[in-house]
């Protein structure tokens, strides 16, 4: 269910994230990640990075770095997927999770609250990807959506942690879903597991 992006697509999201105005979690000392979704402890995101691990038989390279990304985009992309829509569900969320375990092999773990979060991301933007290559007409409309969502998510990365782009100061240059292109149609676990071939990424 996870299928792979183009590069363009997701280079536009981390530049999306890194243009919220992220700065110290003062509310939140201990926090990782905080949005208007609300907050994420530094131990709940290694918790989901272990858990990705687990539930890919450690196939994959998905880092904290990462996960704080998914994190980060979370409540923008559940926002701009509303606009016309589009929802992820808890029970599409644990599906997604047992195909990826099933195919390799492995038992899924009870998700924690910022693994299924992170999750929900990815398959948010993977809903949104697809949406856009079979209604280009709607591109506008979801990057409206989306720039008014990053006004009000009030997202905030912990300033101990990397940026997600270089310095964390761009703001966006690229509309959010302007360069969406079909996904594969079959399940692709390389995606979640950091796999892909050349040109693509799951980051």
């Amino acid at each position: 269910m996870l299928v792979r992006y183009t590069r363009q697509l997701v280079t536009a999201a981390l530049i999306a994230a890194a243009g919220l105005g992220m700065g110290a979690c003062s509310a939140h000392p201990g926090a990782a990640v905080t949005s208007s979704a609300g907050s994420y402890s530094i131990e709940e995101v290694d918790e989901a990075v272990a858990q990705i691990h687990e539930f890919t038989g450690g196939k994959t390279d998905i880092d904290a770095a990462t996960v704080r990304s998914h994190l980060i985009n979370e409540p923008l992309l559940e926002n701009t997927g509303a606009a016309v829509g589009l929802t992820v569900s808890d029970e599409q969320i644990d599906q997604a999770v047992t195909e990826v375990a099933q195919e390799v092999g492995v038992q899924s773990p009870a998700l924690g609250r910022g693994t299924r979060a992170a999750v929900k991301s990815m398959l948010l933007r993977q809903e949104l990807n697809r949406f856009v290559s079979t209604n280009p007409q709607a591109v506008d409309t979801l990057n409206t959506a989306f720039a008014q969502a990053r006004q009000t998510a009030n997202a905030r990365l912990n300033p101990r942690f990397p940026q997600p782009s270089v310095g964390g100061t761009e703001e966006v240059t690229v509309p959010m879903f302007g360069d969406a292109v079909s996904g594969e149609k079959e399940p692709d676990v390389s995606s979640l597991m950091g796999g892909g071939t050349p040109g693509t990424t799951t980051r």
